[in-house]
């Protein structure tokens, strides 16, 4: 199962450990954010000033990519990851892969009411319970894009 991980940027160092927990378990992390280089500061997080436009787009573009390569999307919120907000790039992902019908696991307290959607969006409370809500998914072979195909056939 192939999985991006959505976080504050300013969170990298933190969520590239979670990936290579994941990829120890089997799961294939698409998230190409996590080995980028930028120090992260006020000109790196945020609206990205030190980067120009060319770079932006290539950023965000690649980051659309990588979640079209996932079967599903996990969601940090700025609590789980003790970032201070961030630029909210994870919800424009995470709004992505609804739109994808793709499913959402979010990590830690609700921040909007998408997070709420139950039908796309599965809420734990931390990274303990994502990994175990991952893995069963993993091994009770609940593929993400089945359960979806089903969800829309019974609705």
């Amino acid at each position: 199962m192939k999985i991006y991980l959505a976080a504050p940027y300013a969170a990298r160092e933190l969520v590239k450990g979670y990936a290579a927990e994941l990829t120890r378990i089997g799961f294939t992390v698409t998230s190409s954010w996590i080995d980028e280089t930028h120090d992260i500061n006020a000109g790196t997080t945020g609206a990205a000033t030190d980067l120009d436009d060319t770079q932006v787009a290539a950023h965000a573009a690649g980051d659309l990519y990588d979640i079209d390569l996932a079967d599903l999307l996990v969601a940090f919120t700025a609590k789980a990851t003790s970032t201070e907000g961030g630029s909210g790039g994870r919800h424009v992902e995470t709004g992505y892969a609804i739109a994808k019908n793709k499913p959402v696991v979010v990590v830690g307290e609700p921040e909007n009411v998408f997070h709420r959607l139950g039908r796309a969006c599965t809420l734990v409370p931390d990274w303990h319970e994502a990994v175990i809500e991952l893995s069963a998914r993993l091994v009770e072979g609940r593929h993400p894009r089945a359960r979806a195909m089903c969800d829309e056939v019974a609705g």
